[in-house]
């Protein structure tokens, strides 16, 4: 499947994990996630990277789960009481310990599995993709950003192979491999893969990936201004209904900015493709329909027109279902009838990189 369908998932099941509070749908969304990830190609390399971030994702859920146990919480169903110290009100309501309520467990519940549902759409999306058609896939104003986010999405999966072979090695050698000998093995693990990470981005600086020549004033002043452009209208905009004509055109001119600096800084760094990734009807079709529905998450959660969000605290009601709602949940198995008539292997990060060479030349 295309580089840009699965931006486009990744970015659908993140929106759709935002807005939503619902449990139901929240549970519907992991599961279709989990399915697209069960039928997604992987190498040896990110299925083991696959596990251990699941592993992850499962102790982040836990971990919010504890966190709101500590603090205690509102409600009316008391669970029980954590013990803990007393502040004094000056500090804001801080507080360690107290009762711990039945709707302060479901509301944390809610959030890590919304955070759950984020992670696993990372955990396929780095499993299918490698970083360097996502650099390629990015426009040119974007570059510096792409070569970062390219550099970040080789440091996990380098680290885990990394502590892989140094376990294996260790028990070639007739050491221990428990769980006691984790920590022994983590740190050069670390080590291996920000050296590797490091290599990569002086490999990619060396063969033309490096700095383009500074923008005009004129551009990085579009550039600079459009921020806080930006942020003068939205706050007119939310704070002052009487000034909408005024917000609507600060976030015109900001806009204008941002896409005058996009111009500028992509003609500034000239971009040639030895072998271009085209997209095909079924690729185009689902960065279609995953945009538009993303959008229209948005919008409709805004104005109400579907109901996604769910309130523990107020009496812990059964949460509602809708048609919907239950389109919008099952949404990202949208790639999983092309996994199932084509299923191939993942792309290599190798086999890219030596491809990935002699596309980008300075002007």
């Amino acid at each position: 499947m295309h580089t840009g369908a699965w931006v486009a998932w990744a970015v659908m099941v993140m929106t759709i994990a935002l807005v939503t509070t619902n449990p139901l749908y929240l549970c519907l969304l992991v599961l279709s996630v989990f399915v697209v990830a069960v039928f997604a190609p992987r190498t040896a390399t990110t299925a083991l990277s696959f596990r251990v971030l699941l592993i992850g994702g499962v102790a982040v859920l836990g971990f919010s789960v504890v966190i709101a146990a500590i603090n205690g919480g509102h409600g009316e169903r008391v669970l029980f009481t954590m013990p803990g110290p007393e502040f004094p009100s000056w500090l804001g309501g801080l507080r360690l310990g107290g009762p711990v309520t039945a709707e302060s467990m479901a509301a944390a519940a809610i959030r890590g599995m919304a955070i759950f549902s984020v992670f696993l759409a990372f955990v396929v999306f780095n499993g299918v993709v490698s970083p360097h058609r996502v650099l390629r896939l990015g426009p040119a104003a974007l570059f510096h950003a792409g070569l970062v986010l390219t550099v970040g999405l080789t440091l996990l999966p380098a680290t885990i192979e990394d502590f892989r072979r140094l376990r294996e090695l260790r028990a070639l050698r007739g050491g221990g491999s428990g769980l006691r000998h984790v920590p022994a093995l983590l740190v050069p693990a670390v080590i291996g893969g920000l050296e590797r990470a490091l290599r990569l981005a002086e490999a990619m600086e060396a063969r033309g990936y490096a700095s383009p020549p500074p923008l005009p004033l004129r551009a990085r002043f579009a550039g600079l201004v459009s921020v806080p452009l930006a942020l003068v209208a939205g706050w007119t905009w939310l704070y002052a209904p009487g000034l909408a004509g005024l917000a609507l055109l600060l976030g015109g001119a900001s806009a204008g900015a941002l896409v005058y600096w996009g111009w500028e800084t992509s003609r500034s760094r000239r971009t040639t493709r030895m072998r271009p990734e085209p997209a095909g009807m079924f690729d185009a079709a689902g960065i279609a329909v995953a945009t538009v529905l993303g959008l229209g998450v948005i919008g409709a959660r805004a104005s109400g027109g579907i109901d996604l969000t769910y309130n523990p605290f107020a009496g812990l009601p059964a949460p509602g279902f809708e048609l919907m709602g239950l389109v919008v949940a099952l949404a990202p198995l949208w790639p999983l009838p092309r996994l199932l008539l084509h299923p191939h292997a993942a792309p290599s990060a190798a086999h890219d990189e030596v491809r990935a060479t002699p596309e980008v030349y300075p002007s």
